[in-house]
């Protein structure tokens, strides 16, 4: 294999601006100290919320289904149950042989929970402010459909 050479200052420049991983993360980093910025008050951040929210909407909350639901690697999600689980907010079950453990929040999950939601809509109203004049069905849209075709280029890619 041949050993490529350093790539120029505006060739660098470029990969930075158009690459889209980037920018995807760039974007994701503003819009989530956004949320956390108005879920402070509730004692959760915006990466939390949705793993409390998401136990407390399946009917058999393992680790296996919040992880598939969110999207989330086994690992990252086991590091945010734990911190979770430490705050008090989430029970985690032990699994019995071949049957996951299950999740359940905790009475102050709930009440985190409970108080998070005001603060979400809040967050969520001022971000529907700013973005694609306010339509930001269009741009979950925009964001699902790429999830889908970004899916099916890297399951291209390992077969």
């Amino acid at each position: 294999m041949q050993k490529s050479k350093m790539p120029s200052r505006d060739q660098c420049r470029d990969m930075s601006r158009n690459c889209l991983s980037f920018n995807l993360r760039k974007t994701e980093r503003v819009i989530t100290r956004h949320y956390d910025s108005y879920l402070a008050p509730a004692g959760i951040t915006a990466v939390q919320l949705p793993i409390l929210a998401i136990v407390a909407t399946l009917e058999s909350p393992s680790a296996r289904a919040v992880s598939d639901e969110l999207g989330l690697d086994r690992s990252t999600l086991s590091r945010n149950l734990a911190v979770l689980e430490r705050d008090g907010l989430l029970d985690l079950g032990t699994s019995s042989g071949p049957k996951p453990g299950m999740i359940s929040l905790t009475p102050k999950g709930r009440e985190t929970l409970r108080r998070a939601h005001p603060r979400w809509r809040e967050a969520h109203a001022a971000v529907e402010k700013v973005i694609a004049g306010g339509d930001v069905t269009s741009v979950l849209q925009t964001l699902r459909q790429l999830r889908r075709q970004a899916r099916a280029f890297t399951e291209d890619e390992e077969t």
